[in-house]
């Protein structure tokens, strides 16, 4: 142990000192296993994470290069996620149709209609769809069929809408800009 200490009025014989040593050899035997143990649980957990970081990247990856707007939305029908492709079909930032954006982006004539029919959507948690017609600034519309279902908890409370925007045939090339 290298180090000895005195006590006043005590002597440890050879049975105290061993008694001592092999109390410590059991707790540092211990304190190791117990390290090995969390070493372990870290290298475990950093795989883990790893792992789905890749399948992450592998999701984000189908989801942004699909040739449809896959969107997400909220009880009261605001956008609260929304892919790349819309800013392949706009030129815009994806952020700009968080919220209500989308509406701007939207054939104003069709923005009521959507806007109904999503509303309805929710409220019933039957699946909807719709026509709608989006653009690009100062760009030609491009139409699209809307659909999309409610996401629920296991009480059945909704959660939220989630949807895609799939531009009708002979418009397919413009999302590939």
């Amino acid at each position: 142990m290298g180090r000895e200490i005195e006590l006043p009025g005590f002597s440890p014989g050879p049975e105290e000192l061993d008694f001592v040593r092999k109390a410590v050899d059991h707790v540092r035997v211990r304190s190791e296993a117990a390290l090995a143990r969390k070493e372990s649980e870290v290298r475990r957990l950093r795989a883990e994470v790893e792992c789905l970081q890749i399948i992450k990247q592998r999701f984000e990856s189908i989801v942004d290069t699909v040739p449809v707007i896959i969107f997400a939305c909220n009880s009261k029908g605001e956008v609260t996620y929304i892919n790349n492709s819309f800013t392949r079909l706009t030129g815009c930032p994806s952020e700009d149709a968080l919220g209500v954006g989308w509406q701007s982006f939207t054939h104003p004539d069709d923005v009521a209609i959507v806007k109904s029919a999503l509303a309805l959507a929710i409220q019933s948690g039957t699946p909807r769809g719709a026509i709608m017609r989006m653009r690009p600034p100062g760009g030609e519309y491009v139409t699209f069929s809307a659909t999309g279902t409610a996401v629920r908890d296991g009480n059945g409370k909704f959660l939220e809408w989630y949807g895609m925007l799939i531009p009708q045939p002979g418009e397919v090339h413009l999302l590939s800009v």
